[in-house]
C-alpha cells in the first residue's frame, strides 16, 4: 500500500468521526439550546398574554359587568371562602384532638404513677407511744387492720425518714400496746461527732420495706451516708460487726 493510499485512509476515517461527532454530540446540543429558546418563547408569550389580559380587566369598570359575570364572581368568591373556612376547621379540629390526645396520655400515665405510689405505699401501723432507752423498746398502739404478729419486722420513720427497724416480741392484752424490741445495728458508733438517731413518741410505725437487715446495710449512700459517694466494700472479719458508715435517716419509698 502505497502512501497516497493511506493518506486517503486516513483522510476518511477523520471525516467518518467528524460526522459521528457532529451527529451524537454537537446536534444534540442545538437541539437541545433549541428546546430552551422555545420553550422560553412561550413562556414569554403566555405572560405577555396573561399581562395584556389582567390590563384589559383592570381598564373594565365593575358596573360594566354583566349579572351573569357579578353572579359568577360572587359565586367563585363564596365558594373559595368555603373551602377556605373547610381547611381553617380540619386544622382546628385536629389540633384539638391532638392536644385531646396528650392530655389523655398525661392523665393515664399520671394515675399509672400515682396507682404504683399508692402499691408500694408502705403500711402505717400506728405511732410510738413510748421508748425505752435503757430496755431498747418501743411501744405503739396498732390502728390498722394488719394483723401484728411476734416476730413482724417494723420500721419507724420520721418525716419520711428511717429511723430504726424493730421485731415486735410482744402485745400487751389490756391496753392493746405491741411492744417491739430495737434492732442493733451501730452504724456510726464509733464515728466521734454522730448522733445516732432514736425514736421519738409521735413518730410512725410501718411494716418495715426491708426483705431483711442486710438489705438494710446494703442500701446506697444516698440513704446512709454523704450523697453522690460509693459505700466501701464490706470486708469479712472474726467478730462479724456491722460496717461503720454514717448514720442519717433513710427516705422511705
Amino acid at each position: 500500500m502505497n502512501g497516497f493510499r493511506v493518506t486517503i485512509l486516513v483522510l476518511f476515517c477523520l471525516t467518518v468521526g467528524l460526522m459521528f461527532y457532529a451527529v451524537t454530540v454537537v446536534l444534540p446540543a442545538q437541539q437541545e439550546r433549541y428546546n430552551v429558546y422555545r420553550a422560553t418563547e412561550k413562556s414569554r408569550e403566555y405572560e405577555q398574554r396573561e399581562y395584556d389580559h389582567r390590563l384589559r380587566m383592570e381598564q373594565l369598570a365593575p358596573e360594566a359587568d354583566t349579572q351573569e359575570v357579578k353572579n359568577a364572581r360572587e359565586s367563585a368568591a363564596e365558594s373559595e371562602r368555603q373551602r377556605e373556612q373547610a381547611i381553617n376547621e380540619a386544622e382546628e379540629s385536629s389540633v384539638i384532638a391532638s392536644a385531646k390526645r396528650k392530655q389523655e396520655e398525661r392523665e393515664a400515665l399520671a394515675a399509672a404513677q400515682a396507682a404504683r405510689e399508692e402499691e408500694n405505699k408502705p403500711i402505717s401501723l400506728g405511732n410510738v407511744k413510748a421508748f425505752d432507752a435503757e430496755w431498747n423498746v418501743i411501744l405503739f398502739l396498732p390502728q390498722a387492720n394488719t394483723p401484728v404478729s411476734e416476730g413482724l419486722e417494723i420500721a419507724v420513720c420520721r418525716g419520711g425518714k428511717l429511723i430504726c427497724e424493730a421485731v415486735v416480741d410482744g402485745k400487751d392484752e389490756q391496753s392493746g400496746q405491741v411492744s417491739a424490741t430495737i434492732k442493733q445495728a451501730d452504724f456510726g458508733a464509733t464515728m466521734p461527732g454522730v448522733e445516732i438517731p432514736t425514736p421519738q413518741v409521735g413518730d410512725e410505725v410501718i411494716i418495715s420495706p426491708f426483705e431483711s437487715s442486710k438489705q438494710l446495710r446494703m442500701q446506697d449512700v444516698d440513704n446512709f451516708g454523704t450523697p453522690g459517694q460509693q459505700p466501701a466494700p464490706q470486708q469479712p472479719n472474726g467478730n462479724n460487726q456491722l460496717p461503720e458508715v454514717e448514720a442519717t435517716l433513710t427516705p422511705i419509698e
